[in-house]
Formats: C-alpha cells, structure tokens, sequence
C-alpha cells in the first residue's frame, strides 16, 4: 500500500488543473501516503456499498440511537438509497455494532479498492475516468470553492451502485462519499515525518505530541480533480467531525479456519 516518493511527478501531472500544483505542493499534500510498503492482512468481508439513508434510518427507528451529526438533513424520501452522510466517525462505529460488524481498516480498504488487480491509482485502471466515479471532474474555480466553504453547493451524491464496479464487486471506492476507516490516522512506518511537511493533513511532528485524528479514505462527489479521489489518498478528521460529503462502509472480519486462504469476501447490503 502507499506510494513512492518518485510517484509525485505523475501524481503533479494528474493534478495540472490544481491551482498551485508542485512537486512541493505534491509532497504536502500526498506525502502522508509515502513510502509503499507491503502488509499483511486477514481474510475479511466488506460492503459492496455505502450504507444508505435507508440502512441508517432503520438503525436510528429500532434503536432510538442520537446521533451526533445531521444526517437527517439530507435524508429526504427520494434519497433513500443514496449514502448516508453528515454522520461522525462515532455514529458510523455504532452502526456498524449493531449491524453486527466494524469499520474496516485502512489497509483493509486499500486492499478491498483495487479489486484484485494490479493497478494504481484507480479500481478500473491508472488514468481519470469520470464516467466511472462520481466526483467533480471539471474543476473548481475561486468563487466554486467558496460557495462549497460556506455550505452553498447543491448536494451532488448519486444512490449507490451508479457505476460500474470493480474486481471484487464493490461499489463506489472511489468517489460518491468519502469513507470513515477504524484506525487512528498516523504516518506510515518508515515514512517521512519532517517538522513541517505534514501540517495541512495532520500534526506529524516530532517536536509535538501527535494529535491524530480517524483516517478517511475514498474521494468523494467534491473533489475537484481525480488526483484526490485516487485508492491510495489518505484524508483524516476527528471523530466528532461530520460533512456532506463524508459516510462509510462495513466490514467484518473472518476467521482463519473458516475458508482458508480467499479473497475479501462482500456484504451483499441491500439498497
């Protein structure tokens, strides 16, 4: 998982629509996911989509759960089967309890995104396609990027399983919403950890006692440009942080003995 410090120049390349994109800029913003490195994981199974508004009403109706983030606000009856969003890091841990399951890991997700097969940067290949994911491909200009700051923009999530999906038969790794992983967002081992270089992603410095917050994964129907909604871009928030254009999925662990060694398996989570 991860990438190499070599990876920014195509990473530049791909975000050429960036204003003020650099190889520095490059390495402040992505240089979180630096170095590849290889890791080992459990057999597990995972959503094959976002939880929705409907999933995430019942929970609530049979529950009486309060939930700290605003997720009624855009659970409108047309909505229903679009992600459920504006729900914090806690709301989704207690979704996922009482579904019987748990967040999946970083490693988990990064792993589950490339379906299987041996690309890069996107499920289907490693060149943009935004005919395959539901993200803002066009750009964002000053006066966009100030109606989306200020909670203006028309919401812009389409009902899961929209497009095409990949190796594995999951829905929506990419794009739609970003997603909620179980882990503490922290640099990776071995990787960089300059005083300076990670401030606008996190408090990575050693002279400070690290802040972390849970780690987001997925690009969602806000970014700008496909080099933020790549499978290996990492993105983090406290836990009490919510947004329209942040949900999350389940996943769940396997037993070693249940099936030997096998591929992630998936939730077949209804609509």
């Amino acid at each position: 998982m991860g990438i190499d410090k070599a990876d920014l120049e195509q990473l530049v390349e791909m975000g050429r629509g960036v204003p003020h994109m650099s190889e520095l800029h490059a390495y402040w913003w992505f240089g979180d996911e630096i170095p590849r490195h290889t890791v080992k994981i459990d057999s597990f199974y995972i959503d094959i989509y976002e939880v929705t508004n409907r999933q995430f009403r019942q929970f609530v109706q049979q529950t009486g759960y309060q939930a700290e983030g605003d997720w009624q606000k855009y659970a409108q009856k047309h909505r229903m089967d679009h992600p459920v969003v504006n729900v914090t890091w806690n709301d989704a841990k207690a979704y996922a309890e009482w579904a019987g399951k748990r967040l999946p890991t970083e490693e988990e997700w990064e792993y589950a995104a490339k379906g299987g097969k041996a690309v890069k940067w996107f499920p289907w290949g490693d060149s943009p396609d935004p005919a395959r994911a539901n993200y803002r491909h066009q750009g964002e200009s000053f006066w966009a990027g100030v109606v989306r700051l200020i909670g203006l923009r028309k919401m812009g999530t389409k009902p899961v399983g929209s497009y095409e999906p990949n190796g594995f038969g999951l829905y929506d790794m990419c794009g739609n919403v970003s997603e909620w992983c179980e882990n503490v967002y922290k640099p990776y081992p071995d990787g960089p950890q300059e005083d300076e270089i990670y401030t606008g992603h996190g408090l990575f410095k050693k002279s400070q006692k690290p802040m972390y917050g849970k780690a987001i994964r997925g690009g969602n129907w806000q970014s700008p440009n496909a080099v933020f909604v790549r499978i290996t871009h990492r993105n983090e928030a406290v836990s009490s942080h919510f947004s329209n254009d942040l949900g999350f999925r389940c996943a769940s662990s396997v037993s070693p003995h249940a099936f030997g060694a096998l591929p992630p398996r998936s939730f077949k989570n209804s609509k």
